[in-house]
């Protein structure tokens, strides 16, 4: 950042504005791999849980998650296995005092879980990890086309209040160069069936800058979700990542080009404003909600709290510990085979790391709060921070103020580099 500050015009040209974020850090490459104190014991007090279903009717071009197609008995060694890192984790970690705040049961493609399957889930988490009666939320994320009403009903007996639907768009050529498997009859169709079943917290994804949007068709969009009245609403830019599938069918000019990055920013801007007059307010850089239905689990990504992962590829974090789940299937089964948590890498963050982490990450909430994060971390906030802050003001893209630092309008279009400006990336 070093002369940014005394040239603003040349310092903007030079601002990432990908909304990539910082999903992770320390950088995963620093990571350890397979280390022997993947089954020491933890204790759990007030956490979230995850679980990650690793398969989908068909791979979306854009995804990086872990995901495999789906094929026969997939479900059936995937629940299995489940079942068995369940049991590890209470062999292993201490849960008398815990307490889960949200379930978030996503993938890959969760809604390819039998309806008993995610009955069963719920009743052992609600046997030994935590997860207490009452109005917890517990969200399904679900594909259209995956769920019927009689689906829906079922499981929402079993406790599901939270159904998140990814519609991505409602054009049916859109999504076909995205390689979804749905079409946007479905996706009404799906979201009809969960209101029916007597689903209030519905939430709809929305992507735009995609290959060959235009404005008009992600206006259209736009109104389409509003005319829906979710109470929730994910609208983020699409990410392409460097040599991915999606990259490369760009490259060669297999799918129609991008917006602009100005176009994006406009549509970013469009469905800011949109979302606000429809009474969705944004709490994140891409999460909009009314009053009281913003969503606990996906704040408990960003706000450094713990929270529990199970799954291929699934991410834990515990205090200072984060980790992830083995992505290869076959180690993942190894593992739990064994007898052990099925962890691939693991780190101990320092507390100035902590810190980075906690203060870049939590960015994408809009504000954090110094002080809580350095009396959690352990960490001092001065020197390079602060100086980052300085400069990060002067360019207009954040507020300091006290201990809250915030992000601008502009700062919001920005936050990837602001986000790694903070860990030093």
């Amino acid at each position: 950042m070093e002369n940014l500050v005394s040239n603003t015009s040349i310092a903007i040209d030079i601002l990432r504005d990908d909304g990539a974020f910082v999903f992770h850090h320390p950088p995963k490459f620093i990571w350890e791999r397979d280390s022997d104190s993947n089954n020491e014991p933890r204790n759990w007090y007030k956490y979230h849980f995850y679980l990650h279903v690793p398969f989908c009717r068909k791979i979306c071009n854009f995804c990086t998650f872990e995901r495999k197609q789906i094929r026969k008995g997939s479900i059936e060694w995937f629940s299995k296995l489940l079942d068995s890192e369940m049991n590890i984790y209470l062999q292993r970690d201490h849960f008398q005092e815990a307490n889960i705040e949200s379930v978030y049961l996503g993938g890959g493609t969760a809604s390819l879980l039998g309806n008993d399957v995610i009955d069963h889930i719920i009743l052992r988490l609600r046997q030994g990890f935590g997860l207490k009666k009452g109005n917890i939320e517990i969200t399904l994320e679900t594909e259209p086309g995956t769920k019927s009403l009689s689906d829906f009903e079922q499981i929402r007996k079993s406790g599901v209040n939270r159904i998140s639907i990814g519609a991505q768009a409602f054009d049916d050529q859109q999504l076909k160069w995205l390689n979804r498997s749905h079409s946007v009859r479905q996706t009404l169709n799906t979201i009809l069936a969960a209101k029916r079943a007597g689903f209030k917290n519905l939430h709809l994804d929305i992507m735009f800058g995609l290959p060959g949007q235009t404005m008009d068709q992600w206006k259209d969009t736009v109104q389409r979700t509003i005319e829906l009245e979710p109470t929730h609403v994910s609208a983020y830019p699409l990410i392409v990542f460097p040599d991915e599938l999606l990259d490369r069918s760009l490259k060669r000019n297999s799918l129609p080009s991008r917006p602009t990055s100005e176009k994006i920013n406009a549509m970013r801007e469009y469905v800011n404003e949109q979302l606000h007059g429809a009474g969705l307010f944004a709490y994140s850089t891409a999460e909009f909600a009314r009053p009281g239905f913003e969503c606990k689990y996906v704040k408990s990504t960003w706000d450094s709290s713990d929270y529990l992962g199970m799954g291929p590829g699934a991410y834990s974090r515990n205090g200072h510990i984060l980790w992830e789940n083995s992505v290869v299937h076959p180690n993942y089964e190894k593992k739990i085979i064994a007898g052990d948590k099925p962890i691939g890498k693991r780190h101990a963050m320092s507390p100035e790391d902590q810190l980075r982490r906690d203060i870049a990450m939590g960015l994408c909430l809009l504000e954090v709060d110094v002080n809580a994060l350095v009396q959690k971390s352990g960490a001092t906030f001065g020197g390079q921070f602060s100086k980052n802050c300085e400069e990060l003001v002067s360019l207009g893209l954040i507020s300091w103020k006290d201990s809250k630092i915030c992000l601008t309008k502009k700062g919001i279009r920005y936050a990837t580099y602001i986000m790694k400006l903070f860990t030093n990336r």
